[in-house]
């Protein structure tokens, strides 16, 4: 029984550390390969989107750095660790909405999304995160439900991580940049669906990994997939209202909300 035991537990090891580093891998490969190509201009980005940037990619590096110990049995190092993690995700939570702001302020919101829909999606990814952190941490002392939390708080901000990735499938599909922006805007509905249905892939593959690795599904597993449709809920459901229109509008330039930015 205990050979079983800690076979399971070195499975469930395996798990962990494979979904997260992929998904830590993507992020970050998606996020070099949009700046480089220059589809988005660095340079004229707010500062403010600079410095959340900063703090997104110290939390992802720490996230990583946690994993790598969890799973290497370095618990007492993890712990330790684990109030800078805190720290970190607490200060990238708090820049995530003053980017946003910046980026309405600069009339930068990007031309895919309308402007009520860009500024609750950016709301509730940020909002979704803070809550699995923060349950993650009330709940450090139970392990199952700790580590899931914490990759369902990775898994909460992969909304920005789609947006940047998907284009490299969709942009050459229609034919190029020139073609492609026009047709997305125009079929802002169809790659809504294909962006919120490759996001709940995701959220459910961790119940396909969870039941092969565990026997069945954790019910943290179970809120990770209820929390990512909640956001696209959210985004549809009172970004496009009139009222939030209105709002997010007031946020931008004089006729900027909906304009291609330069340099995206």
């Amino acid at each position: 029984m205990q050979a079983t035991s800690a076979q399971a537990y070195a499975a469930q090891n395996r798990y962990f550390r494979r979904t997260a580093f992929t998904l830590v891998g993507i992020a970050v490969v998606g996020f070099i390969a949009f700046n480089l190509t220059g589809i988005t201009d660095i340079t004229a980005m707010p500062s403010a989107t600079h410095v959340h940037a900063v703090a997104m990619a110290a939390w992802v590096s720490v996230f990583a750095a946690q994993v790598m110990l969890a799973t290497g049995g370095k618990i007492a190092a993890h712990r330790k660790l684990g109030k800078a993690g805190m720290a970190l995700a607490a200060i990238t939570f708090a820049t995530s909405f003053g980017a946003i702001f910046a980026t309405f302020a600069a009339g930068r919101v990007p031309p895919f999304f309308p402007p009520g829909y860009f500024l609750v999606l950016g709301f509730a990814n940020v909002t979704m995160f803070g809550l699995f952190v923060a349950g993650a941490a009330i709940m450090r002392k139970r392990t199952d439900w700790h580590k899931r939390l914490m990759l369902g708080s990775l898994v909460m901000i992969y909304e920005p991580v789609l947006g940047r990735t998907l284009p490299f499938i969709v942009i050459p599909a229609l034919g190029g940049p020139e073609a492609a922006f026009p047709a997305i805007i125009e079929n802002r509905e169809a790659f809504e669906l294909f962006r919120f249905t490759v996001h709940i892939a995701i959220a459910g593959l961790l119940l396909v990994l969870d039941r092969r690795v565990s026997g069945r599904v954790h019910p943290a597993s179970w809120i990770i997939v209820g929390a990512v449709a909640m956001i696209y809920a959210l985004a549809n459901g009172i970004g496009l209202g009139a009222g939030m229109t209105e709002y997010a509008i007031s946020l931008t330039p004089s006729g900027t909300a909906g304009a291609p930015p330069a340099g995206l």
